[in-house]
């Protein structure tokens, strides 16, 4: 499993002093892979390269840069990645209108101005614990997810878990490494073609009536008058049409599995219509109207 220290930052201040002091100081508490930037456009196009790899880089954030304020810089940020982490730069106090404003847009941290290295570690070491619980409590989902399935797609564990497949990848490559699973084809899954949601049910109706109330039934067809009706309405093996007796199999009559009858109209069918049923957004659609997706498919290792 990847370590918070393996994590990319992205400090957008126009301050060389402080940017050399957030290298610094970032350098010795294990990060590595640090981008500077001196300015809002940068940091916005530096920020755009780095999420294409699929990793989301934590954000140092001066609140005054000379070509941007800090609300169009984090609109733009939570626009391209909604789960950003977003630590705030300012000398000016945290109960000031205009601060509380851009908290409330959603950051996640406040670093006052003058920097203080206890307060970088701090915020650092909250990161380290809120990470550590989310990763070990999505790691135990995936796990329990690809044990009891023969084959799964990424697809399916993201929704399933209500994670990105950025926060899922890094465990299946863990796990791909330590060879508990195996990456097979990938896998192609029926949709909702409203949300796209992969958790749907399949509801099963009477073609003629639409009704759900059906059972399965066995039929028999008697030569001699052409009836066609279920077992259960030749009475003592009486035919219900003609009342006269069936004796031998295939000479007075034939019978039919696999076939289902209808309580409410009693219709006889072989096929049942079937559609389905989004679970999130609640859309009912066929097969026909249905979005089929692939993903990457995975395979536990027995």
């Amino acid at each position: 499993m990847s370590s918070l220290e393996e994590k990319e930052i992205l400090i957008i201040d126009d301050s060389p002093a402080v940017n050399i002091l957030l290298k610094d100081f970032l350098n010795r508490l294990g990060f590595k892979k640090i981008h500077i930037c001196q300015n809002g456009k940068t940091g916005i196009d530096e920020f755009k390269e780095i999420i294409k790899s699929g990793t989301v880089p934590l954000v140092f954030l001066d609140y005054s840069l000379p070509d941007m304020n800090a609300f169009s810089i984090m609109t733009q940020l939570l626009n391209m990645r909604p789960d950003v982490k977003v630590i705030i730069e300012t000398a000016r106090e945290k109960t000031e209108d205009s601060i509380k404003d851009v908290i409330a847009q959603g950051v996640y941290q406040y670093l006052a101005k003058p920097i203080r290295l206890e307060k970088i570690k701090e915020i650092v070491e909250t990161l380290k614990t809120e990470e550590a619980v989310i990763t070990k409590e999505t790691f135990d989902s995936v796990i329990s997810l690809m044990s009891n399935a023969t084959q799964i797609s990424l697809l399916r564990l993201s929704q399933y878990l209500d994670k990105t497949d950025e926060e899922i990848l890094p465990i299946i490559k863990h796990l791909v490494s330590n060879k508990k699973i195996i990456q097979i084809n990938t896998i192609k899954e029926i949709t909702c073609p409203r949300c796209n949601n992969i958790r749907i049910a399949q509801m099963f109706h009477c073609p003629k009536c639409r009704g759900s109330d059906f059972k399965h039934e066995k039929i028999i067809e008697h030569y001699k008058c052409g009836n066609v009706s279920i077992k259960s309405s030749y009475v003592e093996d009486k035919c219900p049409k003609c009342h006269q007796t069936i004796k031998v199999f295939g000479v007075d009559y034939r019978t039919q599995d696999n076939f289902y009858a209808c309580n409410e109209c009693k219709e006889i069918f072989a096929e049942i219509l079937t559609d389905y049923l989004c679970l999130k957004c609640n859309e009912k659609f066929t097969l026909e109207h249905a979005k089929l997706l692939s993903s990457q498919g995975y395979s536990w290792l027995r």
